[in-house]
């Protein structure tokens, strides 16, 4: 406790090389010594350099099979909040340990085509021929995955718009809605785009789509994504759909259909944003409960009878999930079973909805449940 910043971050940065990374010990010591030597000096050089040799034998995951508290265990093991932990015990079982270290896990990295300018069967044979390593998602054509270290930059078609950097768990929003030419589409925290261009791309920008969120820095960005992809049908709005009455009145009864990629606590996509370990509480996942509620309520008096609703989060939560499901109901939607799913996800669909989950389908975690609006 007594050393500089830079002394501990330095041994913290050994004892990760060595303890989770292949970077061969001799480097990862000698390098880390050899740089505090020129910021601190020789001496405390030598005093990392001896923790460093400490390390080379230390077992952590013995030193933390000591700890008795099994939640307590698990939740350090894989750095983890335990309250985190906790709760996610009760969720699923038998199945944490597994979804812990997904979490831990970077992500790959999908494209996601954008059908208005290229197909995926060309897009996909253009990173072929231009040395890339390609896969299609198993279940999704519209994904290609691209293997090994790649500037982004430098994919073919990234100037002309034929892609869009997309987890396959976010483009299955946009699929489960079922877009179509000639609806009326609204899609409810629609920044930065992902969702609402994959709207566009479905249908081949034959649908008209009013894209909403409250942020004007982040709807800047769906503008130049829009611009990029060469996507006309789309309006951008910037309002609060649950406080804005005029919204309301102009469009009731008005959409065919509303995709609601609602505010929440984000749990489903800590391997993208690892600080999403440290700055969550039960207290933010009872607000963003609040807020999609309201936003359930909102979007059913937009909806036209018989229109179709999908809603989902980037949570591995429960309020933020089932809880809504059941709230749905409540305020007169009813279930939808989603058919359109590949045969894979529909078996783990339970009434209307489903999630997935980074360990079972290598996509970020999210709910989803697809409703319907009772006719008149």
């Amino acid at each position: 406790k007594k050393q500089k910043n830079s002394v501990r971050n330095g041994l913290r940065l050994i004892a990760y090389q060595l303890f989770f990374t292949g970077v061969p010990e001799y480097a990862a010591i000698n390098e880390t010594v050899e740089a505090i030597k020129k910021l601190l000096g020789k001496k405390v050089a030598g005093f990392v350099n001896a923790v460093s040799k400490r390390l080379l034998n230390f077992d952590y995951k013995k030193e933390v099979s000591s700890i008795k508290d099994e939640l307590e265990r698990i939740s350090t093991l894989y750095s983890f909040e335990t309250w985190m932990v906790r709760r996610w015990k009760t969720f699923y079982g038998s199945e944490l340990e597994e979804l812990l270290e997904s979490l831990n896990k970077v992500a790959p990295l999908f494209l996601r085509v954008n059908r208005i300018k290229i197909s995926p069967e060309k897009f996909f044979n253009l990173l072929i021929s231009s040395g890339i390593e390609a896969k299609f998602h198993p279940l999704f054509k519209d994904l290609v995955r691209i293997k090994g270290r790649v500037v982004i930059e430098d994919i073919p078609g990234y100037k002309e718009g034929f892609f869009y950097i997309q987890d396959p768990a976010s483009f299955l929003s946009a699929y489960l809605l079922e877009p179509r030419e000639g609806e009326l589409i609204l899609d409810v925290g629609a920044a930065p785009g992902g969702k609402t261009t994959a709207i566009s791309s479905l249908t081949m920008d034959r649908a008209r789509v009013i894209a909403v969120d409250v942020s004007r820095e982040r709807m800047e960005l769906l503008k130049r994504n829009i611009e990029k992809l060469g996507i006309r049908n789309v309006e951008p709005i910037i309002t609060d759909i649950r406080k804005d009455r005029k919204f309301l009145e102009k469009f009731r009864n008005y959409f065919d259909k509303i995709l609601i990629d609602a505010p929440c606590s984000g749990t489903g996509v800590i391997r993208r944003h690892p600080e999403g370990k440290w700055n969550k509480s039960i207290s933010l996942i009872k607000h963003n409960q609040r807020i999609q509620r309201d936003l359930l309520r909102v979007c059913y008096e937009l909806l036209k009878p018989n229109g179709i609703l999908v809603y989902s989060t980037c949570s591995l939560e429960r309020e933020e999930g089932e809880e809504n499901f059941a709230f749905s109901l409540e305020i007169g939607f009813k279930e939808l079973i989603p058919y359109n799913l590949p045969k894979e996800l529909i078996e783990r669909v339970e009434h209307s909805y489903f999630r997935v989950f980074p360990h079972k389908d290598n996509m970020d975690g999210f709910f989803y449940c697809k409703l319907q609006k009772k006719g008149d």
